[in-house]
């Protein structure tokens, strides 16, 4: 029988944490405070909250870690200490580290440890030190092979997570100073601003006379990684045996969550079922194309970098975009009818629509006939309310959005 491992997903919100445990993953992580790599783009959730996310996912037979990967500096310990037992009294599962202080106080206050990619814990010796300083799982180094992370599998018999698809940083395994040296952003501060998805034009400048001529290195985008997607290889990684497969992307939007974990739902399920072949990959990929990614590749699993893992180009190349229409002004429960009052756009019948909500996550549907009162709309738009049908309960506040083909993406 396959062990399938154990899909951990990404959520910034309460939206992407419902949409991600509606999608199928079975674990998700989430940031809070400063100790949190994504501290500049996904600060949405407050400490407050995690009790909440943490009964959430217990109650649905999951599980809830929190990112203090981060380095901590002298003067915050007693800031930390306070987060992890504001941590421990939420009952979150386990918290993801790389600074040393934060993992010896999790483990004082009974917190299970999983080890940072941060860490670049790339080969068994490392591994089964960090276990024996009390790590329940290591996120290996992203510069490690599938080879390399099967046999180090193989060899410790600890948990080992992956990524599995998301952004990829140029650095090795994140740490990256560009964005401190150029912007005074520290990435291992959580403010990375992302210099590496920018152009260049890298050249060499002759020294003086007799010096060999200067010469220029293309593309423009030569630090854009492209993103990872193993989907075509996935077989190949669970019989690594690896424990969880990561996504990445807790700055991403509650579509970007949804979609990609339905993908890899979908997809493990065929792989223990023995269905998984080219039609399911094929379904697969569409529905991690439709939302934002850069080119894919599958980093460095099947060897080590080369010029084909960075992209030409950082266009998004998303096959969908959704356009804002308005907002859920009423919710009829026995016929599961939603009031929706239109902000903006046109809404018709026939339309796909996605309404997105702290508690809803990310409902989509055909919308169907439209009414409004004893009349039957062709249509609605600004200013105006219609009622329709939907396919599950949606809530008062709750964001509708149309989601559309997506126009090709501007040639640079």
């Amino acid at each position: 029988m396959i062990r399938l491992p154990e899909l951990l997903a990404p959520a910034g919100d309460s939206a992407s944490f419902r949409a991600a445990l509606d999608a199928g993953a079975d674990a998700v992580y989430v940031g809070t405070g400063r100790f949190n790599m994504r501290r500049s783009q996904d600060g949405r959730l407050q400490a407050n909250q995690l009790p909440g996310l943490a009964c959430d996912a217990h109650a649905a037979g999951r599980r809830l870690y929190v990112t203090l990967n981060t380095i901590v500096y002298q003067d915050e310990r007693a800031d930390l200490d306070r987060t992890l037992t504001r941590l421990a009294e939420a009952g979150i599962d386990a918290v993801i580290a790389s600074d040393w202080a934060v993992i010896l106080r999790a483990r004082a206050l009974g917190i299970p440890v999983h080890i940072s990619t941060q860490m670049s814990a790339s080969n068994a010796d490392a591994v089964r030190f960090l276990a024996s300083q009390g790590a329940e799982r290591v996120v290996l180094a992203r510069e490690c092979t599938l080879a390399e992370i099967a046999a180090i599998v193989r060899e410790t018999g600890v948990e080992i997570e992956i990524f599995a698809h998301g952004a990829q940083c140029v650095a090795t395994s994140g740490r990256c100073f560009l964005s401190q040296m150029a912007y005074g952003c520290s990435a291992s501060r959580g403010q990375c601003l992302q210099p590496c998805r920018r152009r260049y034009r890298i050249a060499e400048i002759p020294d003086g006379p007799g010096s060999e001529a200067e010469f220029e290195i293309g593309p423009s985008f030569v630090l854009s990684a492209k993103d990872l997607c193993t989907l075509p290889i996935l077989p190949e990684i669970v019989a690594a045996g690896v424990a969880s497969l990561k996504i990445e992307g807790r700055a991403r939007n509650p579509e970007y969550v949804s979609n990609v974990v339905r993908a890899y739902r979908t997809a493990l399920d065929a792989i223990a079922a023995g269905t998984y072949g080219d039609a399911v990959r094929a379904d697969c990929m569409r529905l991690v194309e439709a939302v934002y990614h850069r080119p894919f590749a599958e980093g460095l699993l099947l060897g080590r970098p080369g010029r084909d893992q960075f992209a030409a180009d950082d266009a998004n190349l998303a096959t969908e975009k959704k356009v804002y229409l308005g907002v859920v002004r009423n919710f009829y429960a026995r016929p599961s009818v939603a009031e929706i009052l239109l902000h903006d756009g046109e809404l018709t019948p026939g339309m796909r629509l996605a309404v997105h909500g702290p508690t809803t996550g990310v409902l989509e549907l055909e919308a169907g006939p439209l009414r409004r009162d004893d009349e039957t709309p062709a249509s609605a738009h600004r200013g105006e309310w219609v009622t329709l049908r939907t396919p599950g309960r949606v809530r008062p506040g709750d964001k509708v959005y149309a989601i559309l083909p997506a126009s090709p993406a501007p040639l640079r």
